[in-house]
């Protein structure tokens, strides 16, 4: 199921950890090399978050509870301990 709001909620994470020029090329890349768009990532959280560590490093897992941290708040839903398993249980319930 692709959802806008997540990736809303992805792009906002990225910028407010760089700012809007950053996540537009990090978007670029994800899309055009990786062959990902943003609404994918509920479908594809393994490989987005893959892409992450490729693009940040070891600095992934900050980017990481951003994220977590937006998510959580925006669904009202309990934060999870990684990205991936926050979007599959956001997902599997349906929120």
């Amino acid at each position: 199921m692709k959802d806008k709001r997540l990736g809303e909620l992805i792009i906002s994470a990225i910028s407010d950890y760089g700012d809007e020029t950053l996540a537009k090329t990090i978007l670029w890349y994800m899309k055009n090399k990786k062959k990902m768009d943003i609404d994918e990532i509920s479908e594809r959280p393994e490989e987005f978050v893959a892409f992450l560590k490729d693009v940040y490093g070891p600095f992934e897992h900050f980017i990481e509870e951003m994220m977590i941290e937006k998510i959580s708040q925006a669904y009202g839903v309990p934060k999870e301990n990684d990205l991936v398993t926050m979007i599959k249980r956001l997902f599997e319930n349906k929120i």
